[in-house]
């Protein structure tokens, strides 16, 4: 993993930790690296697994969204995008749909629309400025994020949303605080956790299931990326989430 420009190399701090009984809850397999700036520290679980690449897919729709926004394919979360009477197997998707619910349900044909306006020049701009994973854009031009050879590792995620974050990315802030605004997935009077979940095939009957993002507690960020395997896809979904916090409480960053 290449180190963050703006740490300083010296001082920087990567500890293990050993979370294998938070998965082992759930019977899977899998890596969490967390970064936590305050005290320049990298915390990993499996530290080989958060430097293996996989495919990005519906995390990509945090990248995703800037672009659509950045490109004027959409102007806001709130315009509506006219769905085609297209009939899928999640039936969230068988309506209109926003930039919000798009993210909120992670639906496909909204961004693979996108993708078709976009065109795979402009994401390979986009996604070399951004130094997004291993940045091959060679798959499918609608649907490269779901399959093909794009992969991005679990440490190079937190590289992206640090730049995400801190709005250190070739486009406008506004942008990034739409998207910032519509990947809130819990929020207290503590904290708040914001992110994107994502889950690609990597087989037959295998899946890799994704979390990224961050936690805001006192004004202060503490990146993090999760993935395991599964071959459960409906199952395990719903664990990524809970899987995530099981872990921050463990690092006494959540009650």
């Amino acid at each position: 993993m290449a180190l963050l420009g703006f740490q300083s190399v010296s001082s920087q701090k990567v500890i293990e930790k050993n979370f294998q009984s938070n998965f082992d809850r759930y019977g899977v397999n899998g890596c969490f690296v967390l970064f936590n700036p305050s005290d320049n520290e990298f915390i990993r679980y499996n530290p080989a697994l958060c430097d293996t690449g996989y495919i990005p897919a519906s995390t990509f729709k945090i990248p995703n969204s800037v672009i659509a926004l950045e490109e004027g394919i959409i102007r806001d979360s709130n315009q509506v995008i006219t769905w085609d009477r297209h009939e899928w197997p999640n039936k969230l998707w068988n309506q209109d749909q926003t930039l919000k619910t798009a993210i909120k349900y992670s639906c496909v044909w909204v961004y693979t629309g996108f993708a078709a306006q976009i065109g795979i020049n402009t994401y390979r701009k986009y996604v070399n400025s951004f130094d997004y994973g291993n940045k091959n854009l060679s798959g499918p031009p609608t649907r490269f994020w779901l399959t093909g050879p794009f992969r991005i590792s679990a440490n190079q995620q937190i590289e992206f949303l640090i730049k995400f974050y801190h709005y250190d990315l070739p486009v406008s802030k506004n942008s990034i605080d739409i998207v910032k605004h519509l990947i809130i997935l819990e929020q207290t009077g503590t904290y708040k956790i914001s992110g994107k979940t994502g889950g690609g095939i990597l087989g037959e009957s295998e899946y890799i299931m994704w979390l990224v993002g961050y936690l805001e507690k006192r004004n202060k960020p503490y990146f993090f990326a999760l993935n395991f395997k599964t071959a459960d896809f409906n199952k395990l979904s719903p664990v990524r989430l809970e899987l995530t916090k099981s872990i921050l409480r463990e690092l006494d960053l959540m009650e």
